[in-house]
């Protein structure tokens, strides 16, 4: 180890391999808006008072014990005992980039591996880096990419095999997308022709059941997968919208799978892998990452130039001068002060109108009230599609939009609401001589007469 560190020629190419991470540190401080992650937070909480994962909904009036379970009951508990240990979530930003980064160092060490060219794991890096941008959210979705990683990593290696159904059943604890996972490694087992590939996928899967909710751990995906028509309402499971910039990146990835099979540098086989992959990344937003994080080293193969560059060597006091000032770039961004987004949250000033008592607000602001105010306040809705269904989602917009709220307002003794200003709710209850009691560029609230 001592003598290929010793090898190692510094030069300003390596350090666009972590400008682009460096840029991310900063993407990762912007102002917060993942209120799914904040319902994490306070299950976590819950399940560390309770001693046991959740089984049933404790958080809504109308749902409150109907059978429903945290798939991701371990990342709960880590973040409800972070929050408990730094009492807040200022943490969040330093979780982010750790798994972030985390994620694209596996990624560019498949990449160098399967190129060989540190300019190409270079531009890998900045395509990773702009991609995980809209990606770098809290909940935890983001274990998903670092597990993905480190099986694909894992693949690379048949001595590393043998971690495979650790971090299988280690990934069936933190989020329910490790059976992407266990396909990955079928499609290599079918691409190599390898049966230890099988008999890998066959124990990740086995192992998952005994994480701690057992058998359990298959039926959430089932439920989840019974109610796609309510995910059809949530956008990060709606079809990409190719004309939307954040698109480019994976874009460009297509393009580079296309140009590096037309020169012949991926193989027939290769196909069966990266295919099944690009088609996984086209049917949601939400895959569009995974699928660029076993996809990419695949394409980047095409741009190895055909006569390899000679060895250089830059001066090391100003390659490690630069490279100090990329990384306190960075730092100065990590640091910054986190702030809840203003079109997401309510601000505190809204919060303090509120009286007691039950409220109607919208899907959005659900996981944040779980957060901020219960269990003192009960709460309607939030953004869990396997609890509430196709038909439970609707039911709250279409109040929104001022259909049927006389009947639910008296049905569950509702005196409040927390709405968008655009909501035709908004007008509806004006002219039924609700008063406004508070008013922003993002929330209006109403009391009864």
């Amino acid at each position: 180890m001592a003598r290929r560190l010793a090898e190692i020629r510094p030069s300003i190419r390596h350090l666009f391999l972590i400008v682009p991470v460096a840029a991310l540190a900063w993407a990762g401080t912007t102002p917060f808006s993942d209120n799914s992650f904040l319902w994490h937070v306070r299950a976590g909480t819950l399940q560390l008072d309770q001693g046991r994962v959740l089984t049933e909904d404790p958080f809504t009036m109308e749902f409150a014990g109907e059978p429903w379970r945290t798939q991701s009951w371990l990342a709960d508990l880590m973040y409800g005992s972070l929050e408990r240990m730094f009492d807040g979530i200022g943490w969040t930003p330093y979780y982010l980039f750790f798994l972030i980064a985390s994620t694209i160092t596996l990624v560019l060490l498949v990449t160098r591996h399967r190129t060989g060219n540190l300019g190409v794991t270079a531009g890998a890096a900045v395509l990773l880096c702009w991609q995980a941008v809209p990606f770098a959210i809290a909940r935890p979705a983001i274990f998903s990419y670092l597990m993905l990683a480190a099986v694909a990593a894992s693949l690379y290696d048949r001595r590393a095999l043998w971690a495979v159904p650790g971090l299988i059943w280690l990934w069936a604890a933190l989020h329910g997308s490790f059976v992407v996972g266990i396909g990955l490694v079928i499609l290599e087992g079918i691409r190599l022709r390898s049966r230890r590939h099988f008999e890998v996928a066959a124990a990740g899967a086995v192992l998952a059941t005994f994480t701690a909710h057992g058998l359990g751990v298959w039926q959430i995906l089932i439920s989840f997968a019974g109610n796609r028509d309510a995910l059809s309402l949530i956008q990060e499971w709606q079809p990409p919208d190719y004309s939307h910039p954040f698109m480019v990146p994976f874009a460009l990835m297509v393009a580079g799978v296309v140009f590096t099979a037309t020169r012949g540098k991926l193989e027939t086989r290769s196909l069966i892998v990266v295919v099944p992959f690009l088609l996984f990344g086209m049917l949601a937003v939400r895959n569009l990452y995974p699928a660029m994080i076993v996809v990419l080293p695949y394409a980047a193969a095409g741009f190895v130039p055909e006569k390899a560059a000679a060895p250089r060597r830059d001066p090391a006091l100003l390659v490690f001068g630069l490279g100090a000032v990329i990384v306190l770039f960075g730092l100065v961004g990590l640091l910054r002060t986190v702030t809840f987004a203003e079109d997401a949250f309510p601000p505190p000033a809204a919060l303090d109108v509120l009286e007691p008592g039950p409220i109607f607000h919208g899907i959005g602001p659900g996981g944040y009230l779980i957060y901020a105010q219960w269990p003192e306040r009960p709460i309607l809705v939030d953004d869990r599609a396997e609890l509430f269904g196709r038909e439970g989602f609707e039911r709250y917009i279409d109040v929104s939009d001022g259909y049927g709220w006389e009947e639910m307002f008296a049905e569950l003794d509702i005196s409040q609401a927390l709405m968008e200003p655009d909501w035709i709710l908004v007008r509806e209850l004006s002219e039924a001589g609700w008063v406004e009691v508070y008013r922003d560029d993002n929330f209006v609230i109403a009391s009864a007469p």
